[in-house]
């Protein structure tokens, strides 16, 4: 790229006589190949101040490359122009990297040898403010780590590897690809004073929230912004998955994650190593970037971040997972909470998504506020909804509603199960109660309601909330996402004898014989289950109906125990419908309840 270009991506500084023809010359042809941009200085004059076009190639460039040789301060223009690149770096982060070739990186540190020599021919006749710019700016870049032709055999493998090394830093230029995402700039701000990149402590930040909330997005504009200020990086992708793909025992599978982890941010594919201890000897003097997105188990950060500690000065960590347990257990105490998009937020998102612009076109306002609503903002849903919903006209919109309201969307049901699978049976059990019965129910209620569950309610509520399943109000109300009722609601109907529409129980209830209602309870009915719940509001009742007086033989708690099958029917309620869950878990087996002889009193 010539002197009139508005912009370069590599600006090279170099003394010509030692490299121009020889090691200079292959670089470029190397750069040219793998598509990097330099600058060309050939139209250029040269004398005792650089040029006006060549401070703002400098400036404008993306990286510069230093390539020190025996006589590179032979030239008071090499030296000022140094002297702008290493103040570049200072000021404004730029990118430098160094290659020493033909000469020792100590010599030009110390400005001794005939490095030393020349340097010294140079500052002859200059003021001594002057010569402490170049020599500060000699020693700077001296203890810049960067190639040493004395330690490769081949040139035109290291020219090879600079290209390389290039190359990547040129991909980790900061991106916009965020730039769009509602919101983004207060989570780069939040997670930018939690990183404290100016200090040169090690630090893990954890990222925590609900499926679907936007973590892995926060994690990646995070990157993409900053991973250029670390001398390595690398954004571990969905980790719970490629965790799992390395071997039969936890040991082999830290071992194999260990070894995806090292090939990638040491760019050394097909590494083996064979001990878990490999990851700090190789990065101890390294200032590294590590994004662990999706981290499920606490062993997957022991593989690569059982002491960060052990990692070079300002190594930045960030995990983003649904278990808050686990950033606890690990002793992460800087940990950013992802909250849910306002509702002008969450409109915009879905907008976005349904209509590529920030608000809804004249005829769909009401449309697109009822679908927002119903997601309950959760970042996932707007978007799925919206691309599910683009294109389409206001009379297919309305005639998508209904199947909106009662169905959820496949796609948002994948991702959200994840979190649900990582639960152990007991607090899937609590989990599913929650989705079907105790919305908006106090916790004391619930742990009322299940104390003869043979569930650990207390605790059971508890993973729920670390894991971003529930959420738990300042006036100990429990709070379940819809998507995640609908999701629970829909594993119940999948896997159980299970009567949840509640208008559906009414008609049964109410149109049938007293001998058919009481088949609901039967053995047959009740094959396989062993608890279950129903729920009466008593507004729908007709006067002198059977459900009537079945209310009347239930105003109190009442239990049934037919055969080996027990029914238990409690939550009377003042409005709405009657529902009914029923589950299977083991720990429901060995519950007994005493029987009401006025429960069948009420079907003569």
């Amino acid at each position: 790229m010539d002197a009139s270009s508005p912009f370069s991506y590599v600006f090279p500084s170099f003394r010509g006589p030692d490299v121009r023809r020889t090691f200079l010359s292959h670089l470029l042809v190397e750069f040219d190949r793998k598509g990097i941009n330099t600058f060309n200085d050939n139209g250029i004059k040269r004398g005792e101040t650089i040029d006006a076009a060549l401070i703002r190639a400098i400036r404008e460039s993306r990286i510069c490359i230093i390539i020190i040789s025996r006589n590179y301060a032979s030239s008071s223009w090499t030296l000022n122009e140094l002297v702008e690149i290493m103040e570049c770096k200072r000021t404004s982060g730029k990118i430098v990297m160094t290659v020493f070739y033909e000469v020792d990186p100590s010599h030009v540190r110390k400005q001794s040898g005939e490095f030393g020599e020349a340097y010294r021919k140079t500052c002859e006749n200059k003021t001594e403010q002057v010569k402490q710019r170049w020599g500060q700016a000699l020693t700077n870049v001296a203890n810049i780590l960067g190639e040493h032709s004395h330690n490769w055999y081949s040139e035109a493998a290291m020219v090879s590897k600079i290209a390389t090394d290039v190359s990547n830093e040129l991909n980790f230029t900061p991106s916009r690809d965020f730039d769009h995402l509602v919101g983004i700039e207060a989570h780069i701000e939040k997670m930018k004073s939690l990183l404290c990149l100016e200090s040169e402590e090690t630090r893990v930040v954890g990222i925590w929230g609900p499926v679907g909330i936007g973590k892995t997005i926060i994690s990646r504009a995070v990157y993409n912004l900053i991973s250029g200020y670390f001398q390595r990086s690398v954004f571990m992708e969905s980790v719970k998955t490629s965790y799992t793909s390395g071997g039969s025992d936890i040991y082999s599978l830290k071992l194999r994650f260990q070894e995806k982890f090292l090939s990638e941010i040491l760019d050394h594919k097909g590494m083996e190593i064979t001990h878990l201890r490999t990851a700090e000897d190789r990065l101890r003097s390294l200032k590294v970037l590590v994004v662990l997105d999706g981290v499920d188990k606490l062993e997957q950060l022991n593989a690569v971040a059982r002491r960060p500690q052990c990692f070079g000065k300002g190594t930045r960590i960030i995990v983003t997972t649904e278990n808050r347990r686990l950033l606890e257990a690990h002793k992460i105490q800087h940990i950013y909470e992802v909250k849910f998009p306002s509702r002008e937020e969450a409109l915009e998102i879905f907008c976005q998504s349904a209509f590529e612009q920030k608000f809804p076109p004249k005829g769909y306002e009401d449309l697109a506020l009822e679908v927002t609503e119903l997601t309950s903002h959760l970042p996932l849903g707007l978007c799925v909804l919206g691309n599910a919903l683009c294109e389409k006209s206001v009379s297919e919109w309305m005639d998508e509603l209904p199947r909106i309201k009662t169905t959820l969307n496949g796609d948002i049901e994948q991702v959200l199960r994840v979190g649900y699978n990582g639960l152990d049976d007991k607090d899937k059990a609590i989990f599913l109660y929650i989705a079907c019965l105790f919305q908006g129910k106090t916790v004391d209620s619930v742990m009322e309601l299940l104390a003869n569950s043979g569930l650990d309610i207390k605790y059971g509520l508890k993973v729920l909330v670390e894991r971003a399943l529930i959420s738990i109000l300042s006036d100990e109300i429990i709070f379940m996402h819809n998507f995640l009722r609908q999701m629970g609601r829909e594993i119940v109907r999948r896997h159980s004898t299970f009567l949840i529409a509640a208008r559906d129980i009414y008609h049964v209830i109410a149109d049938n014989t007293g001998t058919e209602i009481v088949c609901l309870a039967s053995e047959k009915a009740l094959s396989g289950m062993h608890h279950q719940f129903l729920r009466f509001y008593r507004n729908l009742m007709d006067k002198g109906s059977k459900l009537e007086k079945l209310w009347d033989g239930i105003k109190f708690v009442v239990f049934l125990r037919l055969s080996l099958y027990v029914i238990s029917m409690f939550c009377l309620l003042k409005f709405g419908f009657l529902s009914i869950m029923s589950m299977s878990p083991p720990a429901f087996a060995n519950i007994r309840f005493g029987i009401s002889r006025r429960l069948v009193s009420a079907f003569p």
